[in-house]
């Protein structure tokens, strides 16, 4: 199933001029069936509007968009992107970052706090079996 350009554009929150003036630039293309727009597209739509109400100017929006495609990244859905209105970060759970405008360069994320939960809970459980264990020595003397 698709939907027409108008339904995509109130879908995405964007009007049928600004769809059509994208898929002309190649920015978003619709992807189904007729020139209709698959779930995934308006994802894409729904970002490219984010991106340029976070004030980046639509050339570096559609070299965000064709560096994650050129990377691999089809599914826009799984990812977290990042801008401050120069640069576009994607981020993936497993805690890598890609550039998407520079190339696809990828740099290391690393989530400090989860880190921290994870040494917290080890401790805890660490603690908790040193204490079974002594208890279990003076329970046998």
């Amino acid at each position: 199933m698709g939907y027409t350009v108008a339904q995509a554009a109130r879908l995405a929150g964007c009007t049928p001029s600004q769809l059509r003036y994208w898929a002309r630039r190649g920015i978003v293309v619709p992807g189904g069936d007729g020139g209709r727009y698959r779930f995934r597209d308006l994802v894409a739509l729904r970002l490219v509007r984010s991106l340029l109400d976070a004030g980046l100017p639509s050339a570096r929006v559609h070299a965000a968009l064709r560096s994650l495609a050129e990377a691999g990244e089809h599914d826009l859905a799984r990812l977290r992107l990042v801008t401050d209105g120069r640069s576009v970060w994607a981020c993936h759970d497993d805690g890598q970052i890609l550039d998407a405008l520079r190339h696809g360069q990828l740099a290391l994320f690393v989530a400090v706090d989860r880190l921290a939960a994870e040494v917290e809970a080890e401790v805890h459980a660490f603690d908790r079996e040193r204490a079974a264990f002594v208890d279990g020595l003076r329970r046998s003397v």
